[in-house]
């Protein structure tokens, strides 16, 4: 017989012992739980984490109330427990794990109801409105807005929202942040998924209080500063503060740089980066190089370590100061302060606060005599950050950070940590080494978020990362610090220009490797609960030690199957608003309208990895068939007839298999043993997409994915 303790790595006499088979897996948890105990904390977030992933996968919004009584009721009975010295090892982990997964639901739903604010309920205008400005940045072209304190004129019988976004094709000069402004605008509620379960960007905006999105007509008139509440305005200095600060450094780096040098350098120095140019971001995903558009993990440790190491060796050089105060502990504290400023700069991204709460964690480790890095300090940073706002675990950049950071921390707690030898050639070799397993590591962990989130990998990443990686470190980073030190003196020119050069030499870089060919693996969109089987299996292999860990490889190897073998995609996708309409055949994907809607077609595209997109009337005459009133197709043996007109329902009502159309179909045509989508169908559930199976058509909606939530509760 084969034991568990054996394969876990335990000795002979334990193992004689014990006497533990395969099929005794309680027991053989509790031989893991003993091996691992000192590493059991690292699960703390996991557990939160499940009981959030819980909450927002609900088709419904659940009771916080009588979730809150049964979490309270379960933390109860832990504590009675521990006090009457009673404890099982198996009930007390389960108990523990349902405590925190409780947890996690709980401050979920608290965070929902405390964030609520009005949503508009439909589109809007073109009509005048009035708001200040809480924040500017650069777009392509023009600018976008995010306006607040907005007044009552425009708003007819419709609710207030707190914030709106805004978007101009004109880049005005002459208006700051602070200031209230007029425009006449188009606004609609924040759009819901462009397919069945999508980037639900309603959600997205939901939680940042955003209750209408649209644009403005012409030019916005300045109407200056107005009387706030003494007690509002005392809230807002701040952030208008660091508004015009970036602001400023925008108009700094404008006046010195042009191009896409000059859109780079904007989002390094400030965090903007909605004027970069599609082409520019193409070439930079592509090529694997996106993580350095988002100021997370690698920016923020450099700014640390960049300023740690300049403060301690600064005050190093002073004798008084070095031999009478513990410099190290200084340093490290100052440098959290200077970070949070950074931070404060560049509109605290969530990727950027993640980093800030690791950098925080390893700081505040330095200043009480701990191990700065560890596993533990990224599960610390996780906690904080899963309390103080939940809905960070579904976002993109949350995975992506946590994913890398964990998968690093992992391997280098168990990388042979050799002399790297004395010569030139010997460091350099082992510098290289470690960027080659740094990159490689990334990007293995990170590839299951990025293919569920974009559903493209770019296959020479670790290529472009080996040299880019380390020109950031030693070249941007340092010329970033320099222009933040010589912009108040009015002398960044002499960084800013070498900047540029700086960011040429990178787009130079990021086009090279984008222009290989077969440089992009596509994987067509698959189900989040695959995402979550890898997640767990990850988190096992690298929170666990020893040999259990090697456990966490079967949900890895499972997902990898699953995702090459299991595909599922649609056939037809149907969007409502702007009556499109796209069938997949083969790799391609083919659209009533090539003109319109280019968003929602590049969506569609990027979630079925589709080659290409084309007029469907470049589909062979024996597939398609069109006239004046409806366009009839013919699709794995079925007829489906899209009615332009309401002429064609007499006929096609009685031939056709599907009937899509944006129009009211009348009530007798459902009920003839087709399918029929019709206005009202799209106007209460969203896009559609049909899949042909041989037991039937298979419908699925936004609304049947994103469910009656606080987000979509506008839907009628």
């Amino acid at each position: 017989m084969l034991y568990g303790s054996e394969v876990l790595g335990f000795k002979k006499t334990q193992r004689e012992k014990m006497k533990i088979s395969w099929l005794q897996f309680p027991v053989l948890l509790d031989f893991i739980f003993q091996q691992e105990r000192n590493r059991l904390l690292n699960w703390l977030p996991v557990f939160v984490a499940m009981g959030i992933a819980i909450y927002f996968s609900l088709p419904y919004e659940p009771n916080t109330f009588l979730l809150s009584g049964i979490c309270f009721s379960i933390w109860a009975a832990i504590l009675f427990i521990y006090f009457r010295g009673v404890i099982n090892t198996r009930i007390w982990f389960a108990l523990i794990s349902l405590a925190l997964i409780s947890s996690g639901v709980v401050l979920a739903g608290v965070r929902t109801a405390a964030i609520e604010a009005p949503i508009l309920k439909y589109e809007i205008g073109p009509r005048f409105i009035e708001g200040r400005i809480i924040s500017i940045e650069p777009s392509s072209p023009g600018q976008r807005y995010l306006l607040g304190d907005l007044s009552n004129q425009g708003f007819h019988n419709q609710p207030i929202p707190k914030f709106v976004r805004l978007r101009s094709n004109i880049r005005q000069e002459g208006i700051d942040v602070g200031e209230v402004i007029r425009a006449r605008v188009v606004l609609k509620p924040p759009s819901q998924p462009a397919l069945p379960l999508g980037f639900n960007f309603a959600r997205y905006a939901y939680f940042r209080q955003i209750g209408a999105v649209g644009y403005i007509w012409g030019r916005v008139e300045n109407l200056g500063h107005d009387n706030l509440g003494q007690d509002k305005e005392h809230l807002q200095n701040v952030g208008i503060f660091w508004s015009k600060t970036r602001n400023e450094i925008v108009r700094k780096v404008e006046h010195h740089l042009e191009g896409d040098e000059r859109d780079l350098a904007i989002t390094f120095l400030t965090g903007q980066k909605g004027s970069i140019s599609r082409r520019t971001k193409d070439n930079i995903r592509k090529s694997g190089l996106a993580h350095l558009l988002a100021i997370s993990g690698l920016h923020m440790g450099l700014v640390a370590g960049i300023i740690f190491f300049s403060l301690r060796f600064c005050m190093a050089l002073i004798p008084a100061v070095a031999l009478r105060y513990p410099i190290k502990k200084i340093a490290a504290l100052l440098t959290l302060l200077i970070c949070f400023c950074y931070l404060e700069l560049i509109a605290m991204p969530l990727s950027a606060q993640r980093a800030y709460m690791m950098a925080g964690v390893s700081l505040f480790a330095i200043m009480c005599d701990r191990q700065a890095i560890s596993m533990r300090t990224v599960s610390v940073a996780a906690l904080v950050l899963l309390i103080l706002t939940p809905e960070v675990l579904i976002s993109a950049s949350f995975q992506l950070s946590f994913a890398a950071v964990i998968g690093l921390v992992a391997v280098f707690e168990y990388y042979d940590r050799r002399d790297p030898g004395r010569s030139f050639l010997e460091r350099a070799f082992t510098g290289l080494k470690v960027t080659v397993i740094c990159s490689l590591v990334a990007s293995l962990a990170t590839a299951p978020f990025v293919l569920y989130h974009f559903h493209t990998l770019p296959l020479y990443g670790i290529l472009a990362n080996l040299f880019a990686v380390p020109f950031t470190a030693m070249v941007l980073m340092p010329l970033v610090l320099l222009s933040y030190l010589l912009i108040p003196f009015g002398l960044e020119g002499l960084s800013l220009i070498p900047l540029g050069w700086a960011f040429e030499f990178l787009l130079w870089l990021a086009e090279l490797v984008a222009s290989i060919p077969e440089g992009q693996l596509k994987v067509s969109a698959f189900p989040v609960e695959y995402l979550a089987l890898i997640s767990v299996g990850g988190l096992w292999l690298c929170l666990f030690n020893g040999k259990p860990r090697l456990l966490g490889l079967i949900p890895i190897v499972i997902f990898v199957g699953m995702v090459g073998i299991t595909k599922r995609e649609p056939d037809i996708l149907i969007d409502g608003k702007a009556g499109l309409i796209a069938i997949k055949k083969g790799d391609d994907l083919f659209i009533n309208q090539t003109r319109r809607a280019r968003f929602t077609s590049g969506v569609w595209q990027r979630s079925l990895a589709a080659i290409s997109i084309n007029n469907w009337h470049d589909l062979p005459q024996n597939t398609l068939r069109c006239d004046q009133s409806a366009c009839l197709f013919t699709l794995k043996g079925k007829t489906v007839s899209f009615v332009k007109n309401g002429t064609a329902f007499k006929e096609d009502c009685l031939k056709a298999d599907y009937i899509i159309t944006t129009l009211k179909s009348p009530r007798w045509c459902r009920g003839k043993g087709n399918l029929v989508i019709d206005y009202w169908d799209l106007r209460k559930e969203g896009a559609h997409s049909v899949t042909m199976s041989l037991g039937g058509p298979e419908l699925s909606t936004v609304m049947e994915g994103a469910g009656q939530r606080p987000w979509t509760k506008f839907r009628k």
